[in-house]
């Protein structure tokens, strides 16, 4: 009984170990641009792409975009894609070597809201 008030005391006071960290491993929070069916990764002609995926996050997994070991500059950084208003959007991709990570969904009047933000 102690043993366990013991092990119970040690969780409690270390808290939990991944706060603040949460998507670390895919990278730093950066938006992507979109306009209507056009969905960009980067609008920088110093920028070079080199992976990217656009998937949707409902309850069936659909990637809708994807490339590994690209080498895209702008403008071939952008894509056309159909986007559904209230289907969540997930995007993972790589840019000058960093890692990046975005989350959105579309609403029904067409805007991009970002599911990040607090």
């Amino acid at each position: 009984m102690i043993k366990r008030a013991v092990i119970l005391l040690l969780i409690m006071l270390t808290g939990c170990p991944g706060k603040g960290r949460e998507g670390a491993e895919s990278g730093s929070r950066r938006a992507v641009y979109i306009d209507n069916s056009r969905l960009c990764f980067s609008v920088d002609k110093n920028e070079v792409l080199s992976r990217y995926v656009l998937s949707t996050n409902a309850q069936q997994y659909n990637e809708l975009l994807s490339g590994d070991f690209a080498h895209l500059i702008y403008p071939e950084t952008c894509f056309t894609v159909t986007l559904e208003a209230g289907i969540s959007y997930g995007t993972s991709y790589t840019i000058n070597g960093k890692h990046y990570y975005y989350t959105f969904i579309i609403d029904k009047a067409g805007n991009v809201l970002d599911l990040g933000r607090n």
